[in-house]
């Protein structure tokens, strides 16, 4: 789990920042879709990611 934190934050670090509220639009919709199919595990997972994506971002404008 931690290689795929890693891995996450990396991605996150060479996106430019269109590319990460981009990114973060269309996980926080796909996130929506599973909780609307009862699929919870699935949204909790991109939801994670699309935390880290945005604590990114936020970052990057403090």
């Amino acid at each position: 789990m931690e290689e795929r934190a890693r891995g996450i934050g990396d991605a996150a670090d060479a996106m430019t920042d269109d590319e990460l509220e981009t990114a973060i639009t269309a996980l926080h919709a796909r996130e929506r879709e599973l909780l609307v199919a009862g699929d919870s595990e699935a949204a909790f997972d991109l939801m994670g990611t699309k935390f880290a994506l945005l604590s990114t971002l936020e970052g990057r404008r403090r």
